[in-house]
């Protein structure tokens, strides 16, 4: 999957670029001239790996929120639809569904469900209060879970959390694992991250991620 651009989206993210390496350009008798927009063949690979670090680094560090504590910001549905719940560290993530609307805050919606308990009978590894009479869901889903977004279908209807937990340094979604990947786009002649749903709202698309 590849990005769809506008043509406002397209010039913004170039001048977003164009100015950063204004900015971090060193002096001209340091490495000779070189244009902002037009960066050399043989820097490609070193920009790659510059703008994979921070978009890792912005989705677990800045996007992340905590599961046990409220969420900083809202996250309103961008379609109506299912919620997918797993109840397990890397669980069936059909194992609950939620219906909301277009407009509702997914992050509110999660938070109190993983502060409920479970329900009668459930049986899980509780990687927080083993021994807890009084323990929460979200002490089930791995020793400390946090919620990086959500993995939109226009087509199904569903947003699943796309989970990072940075204990056992994983990225998780569902029973199996999640990766942020780049490409290069030849709209933008730049790397840009690849999308993993539809309504993607990757950080480099406000921002842009590399030097």
């Amino acid at each position: 999957m590849q990005r769809e651009w506008t043509d406002q989206g397209r010039e913004a993210w170039i001048a977003r670029r164009t100015e950063r390496r204004k900015r971090l350009a060193p002096p001209p008798a340091a490495k000779g001239p070189r244009d902002p927009q037009n960066p050399r063949k043989d820097s490609l690979d070193e920009e790659r790996g510059e703008v994979l670090k921070n978009l890792f680094r912005v989705t677990t560090r800045t996007l992340a929120w905590e599961l046990h504590k409220y969420p900083n910001e809202p996250y309103p549905a961008p379609l109506s639809g299912k919620l997918l719940l797993p109840l397990k560290y890397q669980g069936d993530d059909h194992a609950h569904t939620i219906r909301f609307k277009e407009g509702d805050d997914l992050n509110l919606i999660v938070y109190k469900f993983y502060s409920e308990p479970p329900d009668p009978g459930f049986e899980g590894l509780n990687y927080v209060t083993p021994n807890s009479f009084t323990p929460k869901r979200h002490e089930y889903l791995g020793p400390a879970p946090h919620v990086t977004g959500y993995r939109f279908s226009a087509a199904e209807r569903t947003a699943r959390i796309e989970w990072w937990d940075p204990y056992v340094q994983t990225l998780w979604i569902g029973r199996g694992t999640w990766a942020i990947d780049v490409y290069f786009d030849e709209n933008v002649h730049g790397w840009v991250s690849r999308p993993r749903g539809d309504f993607d709202r990757a950080p480099d698309l406000e921002s842009y991620m590399g030097a």
